[in-house]
């Protein structure tokens, strides 16, 4: 098998981990070896590197699977210089980094074929699911919340392009002077006498 001897040492164990490692492996880096060994082999070092590691001892090897998949096989001295997959950490911080701040429009976006925008719609809906719950006595608040919650999120996959593509297209096919619906209002005769 392949193997990638990866070494974080430092001080006097840097050069003891060094002989152990040159005499198995081909030097790739400054820290870095790699080599075809056997089981066996692999066992011998590990037990070679273990006999002579000390507190600032850290080495971790890699079994190459396949041209794009690595396997850590295991560590020797400090873990915490090698996170769970064997790598090395070089940047970190524990502040929340935000990796992605796309600014996302959303007054443009329709929700059906009659033009309501999107934004009104899934407010509507939410709206109207609080208020079927008030109406029906529910006295949990959380639970009217959650109905919120839910109407507004219910339509959410409507924000993709080709979802916009699509109803954009259809809209332009059944009128060009189509006038946008801003959604059922809750004060309509219609809507209340079906409520009380």
């Amino acid at each position: 098998m392949m193997v990638i001897f990866v070494s974080q040492c430092e001080k006097k164990a840097l050069a003891r981990t060094r002989r152990v490692l040159d005499a198995f492996a081909d030097r790739i880096g400054d820290k870095t070896w790699q080599t075809v060994i056997t089981q066996e082999g692999l066992l011998a070092v590990k037990k070679l590197l273990r006999k002579t590691a000390s507190k600032n001892t850290a080495v971790c090897c890699h079994w190459i699977r396949t041209r794009s998949k690595t396997e850590l096989v295991w560590v020797v001295g400090r873990r915490q210089a090698f996170n769970h997959l064997g790598v090395v950490p070089v940047n970190f911080t524990s502040k929340e980094v935000i990796m992605d701040k796309l600014p996302i429009e959303t007054g443009h976006l329709i929700a059906n074929t009659k033009a309501q925008l999107l934004s009104h719609h899934l407010f509507s809906v939410g709206y109207v699911a609080y208020y079927l719950l008030e109406k029906m006595g529910v006295d949990d608040y959380k639970l009217r919340q959650s109905a919120f919650i839910s109407g507004i999120l219910h339509d959410i996959g409507k924000i993709d392009p080709a979802f916009q593509s699509w109803v954009c297209k259809k809209n332009n096919k059944l009128s060009e002077n189509i006038v946008p619906e801003d959604g059922v209002h809750i004060d309509s005769p219609r809507l209340n006498h079906h409520l009380n």
